[in-house]
């Protein structure tokens, strides 16, 4: 949420921002939210003169409770006062309606663009040629010419299969059952298609503790403050499962969570943090379900697009300070890198464009894709934002500075590995004789050198 006092100061760069963000200017209307502000305020100060001569009269009444005047008048002013709290609750509630579609201002060096034509790669890497030249990256889809289109790890070059058909070959990954149990977009993975994710977010999570992250095991249904304070209500919530409040305790509504960072995050809600203890690193490993909405035709086969799947979030608070977001922001590119270069997945990272940066909430944002040989094209398997103050003003996250001034946090999000990880690797691994190599990281979790049919 962004400082109403800020968006009355720079109106037109609002306005510019709602327009090239692609958000619908009729929800995130800034002329009708100046307006409300002013009535709102209008309101509130004439309620203020009103308490103001209540408590006047009040005072004057201890001197002569008998005076029917005043207190003829005192039940006036009583009644005025209610009728205008009830206008400006009214008017409030509007206000908050329209606040609440207003997005964060995109940093300085988030390039212009409608779509995701427009997002710009900043870097790429594959295991054979390392990280490409920069004048290999243009566009959004510059390094996909230096892709190549067999499996970077198979023993000789063929073309590979897609992730449902060795997958179903191997016994691993069985699609018709998840639609036979609970409907489309939902899978059973089994044997080593289970241990190879695990060993992922296990080898991950090693390296997270390392790096002095705090595990967490979170709620996976949250009340609307969650959700609505990291900026995914109102603008995502045809992606969030809504739970019937009839079977639930004290029939309170309750959501899924189509990732742990509501629940993370939301967990300081309404505190002052010390800023000795800054950054909070923190990490939660769930599944995670969505609806797809607007997604229905798209990638539907195999589990790329899935209702529930399970996710490695790692995320961090910091103190209010642009320099630092920008240098934690690339701190946890590094464990994206870190990661997929251990796996030796080729990938490359791209800087999203002011119309695809997405929810509210983002300021900046990297998508991490990995090549997909099989389909010759990328794949997002990582993302990683930068959110400044406007999801700690929802929550009221707080810090005292060094001068003691409350100030609002900075958060900072982060896919750490999701399923789409072993759809890379079952990309990349195969073999011509059909088995699938387990990639040198994860061996000694397995316990074996590849995968292959029963």
């Amino acid at each position: 949420m962004l400082n109403i006092k800020f968006i009355r100061e720079h109106a037109d760069k609002i306005r510019d921002v709602v327009r090239k963000r692609n958000f619908d200017p009729k929800k995130a209307d800034v002329d009708k939210l100046l307006q409300l502000d002013d009535e709102k305020n209008n309101l509130q100060n004439k309620i203020d003169i009103l308490r103001t001569r209540r408590n006047q009269i009040a005072g004057s009444m201890k001197q002569d409770h008998s005076n029917q005047e005043l207190i003829n008048e005192g039940r006036k002013v009583k009644l005025k006062i209610a009728d205008l709290e009830n206008k400006l609750a009214a008017i409030t509630h509007e206000w908050q309606e329209v606040m609440d579609w207003i997005p964060n201002l995109p940093l300085d060096d988030v390039p212009e663009g409608k779509g995701e034509a427009d997002n710009l790669e900043i870097k790429a890497w594959s295991p054979k040629l390392k990280y490409l030249a920069k004048e290999k990256l243009y566009g959004a889809q510059g390094s996909s010419q230096e892709m190549t289109r067999f499996g970077t790890n198979g023993d000789y070059e063929f073309t590979p299969k897609p992730h449902w058909e060795i997958g179903k070959e191997l016994d691993i990954i069985d699609l018709e059952a998840g639609a036979k149990v609970s409907g489309s977009r939902f899978y059973y993975l089994k044997k080593d298609g289970v241990l190879i994710m695990y060993a992922i977010f296990d080898l991950l999570m090693k390296k997270l503790l390392a790096e002095g992250f705090i595990p967490m095991s979170v709620p996976l249904l949250v009340r609307n403050k969650a959700l609505y304070g990291s900026s995914h209500f109102p603008g995502d919530a045809d992606q969030i499962y809504k739970i019937d409040s009839e079977n639930v305790e004290d029939n309170n509504q309750l959501y899924l969570v189509g990732s742990t960072e509501p629940p993370l995050f939301a967990y300081y809600l309404d505190q002052v943090l010390n800023l000795k203890n800054l950054p909070v690193k923190i990490m939660a490993l769930s599944p995670c379900f969505r609806s797809e909405a607007g997604s229905w035709g798209k990638d539907v086969r195999g589990m790329k697009r899935a209702h529930q799947f399970d996710k490695l979030e790692m995320d961090m608070i910091i103190e209010a300070d642009l320099g630092k977001a920008y240098e934690t922001h690339e701190y946890l590119l590094s464990l994206n890198e870190w990661l997929l270069q251990g796996l030796e997945l080729p990938y490359h990272v791209i800087n999203m464009c002011m119309g695809d940066l997405g929810y509210a909430a983002a300021a900046k944002k990297y998508d991490i894709e990995v090549w997909l040989p099989s389909t010759g094209e990328f794949m997002e398997t990582m993302s990683n934002t930068i959110a400044t103050d406007f999801q700690a003003r929802r929550l009221n996250i707080r810090y005292k500075d060094k001068n003691g001034k409350l100030q609002f946090v900075y958060t900072l999000n982060n896919t750490g590995a999701t399923h789409r990880l072993l759809i890379a690797i079952l990309d990349h691994y195969q073999q011509s004789d059909g088995s699938v190599k387990v990639p040198e990281v994860l061996k000694g979790y397995l316990g074996k050198d590849k995968i292959s049919k029963a």
